[in-house]
């Protein structure tokens, strides 16, 4: 057997070297450190843009993001693109409007000023996850370009968290809630004054629901009408029967609760700030919807300042196919007239999508790949010519997630292939007679 043997003298010489090849380690370490603390401290690490594909197989949409306004850095220096999957989206105005989805359990928020050629990314910290993606009205709310809220509902025993923003998400602040519930509405009628509603099912048929109140911008919180614990209702606080299917105010005063009760829709209304509630005249009369097996409606929508005029759609479904008609108000809500859309029934991915107004005339409607237009409330519809350009994209992406009318010709319509987790946002400037992805 052989052994390897160093003199002392060639040991002495390795030891050496060792020695030196520690001390240029340690010197390099301490030149990088010192270099890392100047960068800290005398100019501002510059962030990396996100790569390309955020996720892989989460992609479809392409977003050109530019600095917000008030960055000193060059808009064509720091433009940069990136693949990223839309869940929901909200115009604001003629010209702006967000757009979002969740990525590995971040929001990404998005916002453009210039109809979908650049993008903001005004998103709230990646510290604060999100299981779900939130839906414009049940748990994100815009009540102007600078003022928004985003509810996130409370995971493993944690407290609802409310994020906020003043500045047009330059920066976010947060609040919270003191129950996990499940959130079902947000509205807001000014960047002080808005509400958040909270439910929980407690037996067959029946929901416990808090309505909660700020009138300082979300900074704090108050718990105002809910239903009775025990079960036992009072005459004037929110009905614990029911699903809740919508809620909205029309001003500090007025506000909605649309529910199912046993399959049939209910409006419950406020005049007080939502201290106390009634039901609603009675708008929904069976006996019109003879054979229908399954009803649902959504929360009014008003039109313009001065809210009297709104709209409420209804759904009947029929094994797998749905028919849509309409409730319209022209007196703030005392009121609702039915309106019989003349539409066909909508089967496939789409059977669920409702038809869209812009007033209480003028509405758009999608079957099929093709867009139907009214100009009195859905008595008549009129079928557009065909978009060559979507026709091909929902070959592609099969599934309508929304469809919005800004002003009679400016639209955005969502569509996506939930098994490929793709989707893309595309727009009309001619009413949808044509559409291109933006």
């Amino acid at each position: 057997m052989r052994a390897c043997i160093l003199d002392e003298r060639g040991g002495t010489h390795l030891r050496l070297q060792w020695i030196k090849i520690a001390q240029t380690a340690l010197l390099s370490i301490g030149i990088a450190a010192l270099l890392a603390a100047c960068t800290d401290s005398d100019q501002p690490p510059v962030a990396e843009p996100p790569q390309q594909q955020e996720d892989a197989g989460n992609t479809g949409q392409t977003l050109t993001v530019v600095p917000p306004v008030n960055s000193t850095e060059s808009a064509d220096m720091a433009k940069y693109q990136i693949q990223t999957r839309l869940t929901d989206f909200q115009l604001l105005n003629d010209n702006g409007g967000l757009a979002w989805g969740v990525t590995r359990n971040a929001l990404r928020l998005y916002y453009t000023q210039d109809q979908g050629k650049t993008w903001i990314n005004i998103s709230p910290s990646e510290n604060v996850q999100f299981p779900a993606n939130p839906k414009y009205g049940q748990s994100i709310y815009f009540v102007d370009r600078a003022h928004g809220w985003i509810v996130r509902e409370g995971m493993g025993g944690t407290d609802t968290m409310v994020l906020r923003t003043n500045n047009g998400g330059v920066t976010w602040s947060l609040s919270s809630l003191s129950k996990t519930d499940k959130v079902t509405a947000i509205s807001f009628v000014s960047p002080e004054k808005g509400w958040i509603l909270t439910t929980v099912d407690t037996a067959i048929g029946k929901q416990d629901k808090k309505l909660y109140f700020t009138e300082d911008g979300g900074i704090t919180w108050n718990r105002m009408s809910s239903s009775d614990e025990d079960g036992k209702q009072e005459a004037e606080e929110i009905s614990k029967r029911g699903y809740t299917t919508g809620m909205t105010f029309s001003d500090p005063k007025h506000g909605f609760l649309t529910a199912l009760e046993f399959g049939t829709p209910k409006l419950y209304v406020t005049s007080d700030g939502g201290e106390n509630w009634n039901t609603g005249q009675s708008f929904f009369d069976r006996n019109k919807f003879n054979g229908c097996g399954n009803f649902s409606v959504s929360s009014p929508q008003f039109f313009g300042r001065e809210a009297q005029s709104a709209w409420m759609s209804m759904s009947c479904s029929q094994g797998e196919s749905t028919t849509f008609n309409g409730f319209f108000t022209t007196d703030g809500g005392k009121s609702w007239k039915l309106s019989n859309f003349t539409l066909n029934k909508q089967t496939g991915p789409n059977r669920n999508l409702s038809p869209v107004f812009l007033n209480a005339s003028e509405g758009w409607a999608m079957q099929k790949g093709i867009t139907y237009h009214t100009k009195d409330a859905g008595k008549t519809w009129s079928a557009l010519p065909a978009s060559s350009v979507l026709e091909k994209i929902l070959e592609d992406y099969p599934e309508i997630v929304k469809i919005q009318m800004v002003n009679p010709k400016l639209g955005w319509i969502l569509v996506e292939n939930t098994d490929a987790k793709r989707s893309l946002l595309l727009q009309t400037v001619d009413g949808g007679v044509h559409w291109k992805v933006l």
